[in-house]
């Protein structure tokens, strides 16, 4: 929604308008106006929310629940209006079905240890499907380890949608809980949550739905759904990060006992006994984030005042505007083409890396998912030319090396190997080294990654061949300085072609692009088995 493209804009819907309410917006990146694309990761948040956050601070700061002076009482009213704002805003049959968590990573792992551990046992059975975030995946792995139960999984088709045969299979006397995404992080994806929910409650078992994508795009009314839990987080929705809602029917939550203990979730507390709190406190340990509640809530009546269902027909039209503009980018490959879908668009481009597209996209002023990179011009060592524009960075030496790596293969006389990823893009490699001595006589990598790192692989094994242990450490810490800036010109002669790396200190993201094939060799010389750049 913080976006469009230039003349897509839906009946009644003043694009310009909307825009001019996030004060992030009206900012250039790298002289280009911001585009910023990456709102399922995180939205953008409006004035209305920024300035309900600072008045609470400035004017109402206090704890809840507790006082009765004038401050407190005053935090008080406005923190729990916002419970009613958002049982509106999902058409809750009570208040006390709205609880206050961190986020849907809470909200889920609440359900999980609350109700999972009271009704999952050995050799239950809990649903998921193959669309789900890793928060709708791991609380249930944990869950089922613990209670000797199985985590099923319902499979998608290769548009992206849920096979819902498949998953009616899949339900039966042993499935204690379905857990499900309203709307697809990755995809895009609408899931049929009515008929899944009817599925589900024909053999008895409760939904929880991951509506952390959805309450930003869709008119979310819990009620219709007839799900008997829904989990949404606040900074999705144009709100602050750490706060969220727990949705659940009050006959579910009445039965669950506490998923934390603390302040605020008891009644009386004696070292014999605890009474807990009702409805919704007991779930509500400990002073609460006050201003994090308060700016959800400023958030969800600035969604309201704009209308949901006019927000979805702007965004609808600009999904399938930019759809149809990608898709005739030779090489592109839209990823999820479900039916009925939301404001998400994925794709991959040939055999680039998403982190290298990431990149040249951020030059333009565009933030997608795979990043923020910053640039400027570099001079390079030995008169090698590096990147004096953003586009060098994929062409010349490293996109050689990127698309014929030298020594890529595996090495069957290795006596010493280690395996080492980047957890922030997937990169992946495995350097096989043969130590004759303290020489390195053989050197060779295999792995995926982006041009950055795969080059670096690639030119990394040529130069070090031959090198002592001690060489190729002191090669590393040479290569390092250059590609945080700060190498000298000593340091970076001895480096020859390297120098081509010189350019990625403009670019933090891409130091540990650059050097994990280097943190490798390293674990390998070290006698490690694998490695992980931190």
């Amino acid at each position: 929604m913080s976006v469009a493209a230039k003349g897509v804009s839906g009946a009644g819907f003043d694009v310009e308008r909307v825009r001019a309410d996030f004060p992030i917006l009206q900012q250039k990146v790298h002289g280009k106006p911001l585009v910023y694309l990456d709102n399922a990761a995180t939205s953008q948040k409006p004035r209305a929310v920024i300035e309900a956050i600072s008045r609470y601070y400035e004017g109402t700061n206090s704890n809840v629940h507790r006082g009765v002076h004038y401050l407190s009482e005053l935090a008080t009213a406005e923190y729990e209006s916002v419970r009613e704002t958002a049982r509106n805003f999902l058409n809750a049959a009570d208040h006390k079905e709205i609880i206050f968590v961190r986020g849907t990573t809470e909200a889920i792992n609440l359900v999980a240890q609350s109700y999972g551990r009271a009704h999952v046992g050995s050799g239950d059975e809990i649903l998921i499907t193959e669309m789900e975030h890793h928060s709708n995946i791991v609380p249930w792995q944990i869950l089922c380890k613990e209670r000797g139960a199985t985590l099923r999984v319902a499979p998608i088709n290769d548009a992206g949608e849920l096979d819902l045969v498949s998953f009616s299979k899949l339900l039966g006397p042993k499935t204690k809980l379905v857990s499900v995404t309203h709307v697809s992080n990755a995809l895009g994806t609408i899931n049929p949550i009515r008929r899944i929910v009817d599925m589900a409650h024909s053999v008895g078992s409760p939904v929880l739905v991951d509506g952390a994508q959805a309450v930003p795009h869709l008119k979310v009314d819990v009620q219709a759904l007839g799900c008997d839990f829904y989990a949404f987080s606040g900074h999705k929705v144009y709100g602050p990060t750490g706060i969220g809602i727990l949705y659940g029917k009050t006959a579910l939550l009445e039965k669950m006992p506490p998923y934390q203990g603390g302040g605020d979730m008891i009644m009386s507390v004696t070292f014999e006994k605890t009474v807990y709190n009702r409805l919704p406190y007991k779930f509500e340990a400990g002073t609460p984030d006050i201003a994090g509640v308060i700016g959800l809530g400023a958030a969800l009546n600035y969604v309201t005042r704009l209308g949901i269902e006019r927000i979805g027909a702007q965004e609808n039209e600009v999904v399938r505007y930019a759809t149809d503009a990608v898709s005739t980018i030779p090489g592109v490959r839209v990823i999820g083409t479900a039916k009925e879908k939301a404001g998400v668009l994925s794709f991959t481009l040939g055999e680039v890396h998403p982190h290298d597209i990431g990149t040249i996209l951020d030059r333009e002023g565009v933030a997608i998912r795979t990043g923020h990179h910053c640039s400027r011009d570099r001079k390079g060592a030995r008169g090698v030319r590096v990147m004096s524009d953003l586009r060098d960075l994929y062409q010349d030496v490293i996109l050689e090396h990127s698309k014929a790596p030298r020594n890529y293969k595996e090495l069957p006389a290795a006596n010493h190997k280690a395996e080492g990823f980047n957890p922030l893009c997937g990169d992946r490699f495995t350097v096989y080294v043969t130590m004759e001595g303290d020489a390195i006589r053989d050197i060779s990598f295999q792995g995926s990654g982006c041009a950055i790192s795969k080059a670096s692989a690639s030119m990394m094994t040529q130069i070090v061949k031959g090198k002592s242990a001690a060489e190729a450490e002191k090669l590393f810490d040479n290569f390092h300085k250059l590609v945080t800036g700060q190498a000298n010109s000593n340091g970076g002669a001895e480096l020859g072609k390297l120098a081509v790396f010189s350019g990625v200190s403009e670019y933090p993201a891409r130091v540990k692009c650059a050097t994990l094939a280097w943190h490798t060799l390293q674990a390998a010389l070290e006698g490690k088995q694998e490695t992980t750049t931190e």
